[in-house]
């Protein structure tokens, strides 16, 4: 059997349309990880960032 991993991922994007994505933890389920995805995003952007977006999704997962 497969264990499924959740991980928190960030995806920051400058004004200049470049973005950036960083896996910030793995979870076991998913509600612990929207449970820390909500802390996080509570926490202001440090810079000049257009956007700040945390996702969390299933590694190894493709989204549609």
């Amino acid at each position: 059997m497969t264990a499924i991993i959740w991980a928190l991922v960030l995806t920051a994007c400058t004004p200049k349309g470049e973005c950036y994505n960083q896996t910030i933890q793995w979870f076991d389920g998913e509600p612990e990880c929207l449970e820390i995805k909500a802390i996080h995003e509570s926490i202001p952007p440090d810079g000049d960032w257009k956007t700040v977006d945390y996702t969390c999704k299933i590694i190894g997962a493709v989204g549609i």
